[in-house]
């Protein structure tokens, strides 16, 4: 079968990550013209409105976060008395422009960010509001073991 945008369209959330899913799985040409696709159309979102792992938008997140950079930053943040994202909020804002604040991407840049930190021997105690001019709004604060 030909996959186009219209036939991607038509299939329901849950056929869709399954297709796109299976597209991962084989690598082939066809496949990624299908991943392709979905990409290039924003077919990927899940039924709860959110961007699965495997979307280059939320891989792309996770580059920044875990990024040398990133990582300090965030390290850098807790020490300093704010939450974590608070040290990479305004370089998710630069590398990924408009995609960053929706689909949930800031949730899933806290996630990932918790994992840096969970890895760096920092452990999460609460939920802080973060700075004025943030795209998250509210995001976790880590301590240093």
């Amino acid at each position: 079968m030909e996959w186009t945008r219209e036939k991607l369209e038509a299939l329901t959330l849950e056929r869709r990550e399954v297709l796109f899913d299976n597209a991962r799985a084989k690598g082939t040409t066809e496949a990624q013209r299908i991943i392709d696709l979905m990409v290039e159309h924003d077919l990927l979102v899940r039924s709860g409105g959110g961007l699965p792992r495997e979307h280059p938008t939320i891989q792309e997140i996770e580059e920044v976060i875990r990024s040398d950079e990133g990582r300090k930053a965030g390290k850098q943040a807790s020490d300093d008395g704010l939450p974590a994202m608070a040290g990479v909020d305004h370089m998710l804002a630069d590398a990924l422009g408009s995609k960053y604040g929706d689909h949930d991407t800031t949730s899933w840049a806290g996630k990932l960010m918790a994992e840096v930190m969970a890895e760096a021997g920092y452990v999460q105690t609460r939920k802080k509001p973060m700075p004025r001019g943030c795209i998250a709004k509210t995001a976790a604060f880590f301590e240093k073991r």
